[in-house]
């Protein structure tokens, strides 16, 4: 089986390595996003729920003037919540991460299955990297940004945790 030049080998286990990290932050981040879209919107459904339920339960009775203001100032925070649910994306944003996460994940299987069956011609290496390298500038410039202070605690808890537990960098094989 052909080997890969070592400047290539090298080339790949960086980038495996930047997409794994990238992989595992745009995935965090979905799952960040994902829990403040049910933050906001369960509140949102709970609050919208009793404002309906004491309009209409107001209508059967004589409602107190506090009563009254209770309900119109939940039924303003209810508002509220839904504007800033839409206004925020919390859902659309988790989805775009996710779409990033699997976007880095099938680069790296790419990388993996190169390594693994290496073409037996230089020319036939070289646009197979040229692919990789296309795909990953592309996403890239799609991927969402990544809020800073979560790429700092999401690199920190990288650098925190044993490098070959989570980001597997296969081995070259016996050929």
């Amino acid at each position: 089986m052909p080997e890969i030049p070592p400047a290539v080998e090298c080339l790949l286990t960086d980038w495996f390595r930047r997409a794994r990290e990238s992989q595992f932050i745009h995935y965090e981040c979905g799952v960040w996003y994902g829990r403040l879209n049910y933050l906001l919107g369960i509140p949102t459904i709970v609050l919208s729920t009793a404002v309906g339920t004491a309009v209409f339960a107001s209508l059967e009775t004589n409602a107190t003037g506090n009563e009254r203001i209770a309900v119109g100032l939940v039924s303003i925070l209810a508002a509220v919540l839904a504007s800033l649910q839409t206004f925020l994306r919390f859902s659309e944003r988790a989805d775009q991460h996710r779409l990033s996460g699997s976007g880095y994940g099938a680069i790296r299987r790419a990388m993996e299955f190169l390594r693994t069956f290496p073409p037996a011609e230089a020319a036939a290496l070289q646009e197979a990297v040229t692919a990789i390298k296309t795909e990953m500038d592309k996403l890239a410039a799609d991927a969402p940004p990544v809020p800073s202070r979560l790429k700092k605690k999401l690199d920190n808890e990288i650098k925190r945790q044993a490098h070959d537990r989570i980001f597997h960098v296969p081995a070259k094989t016996e050929r």
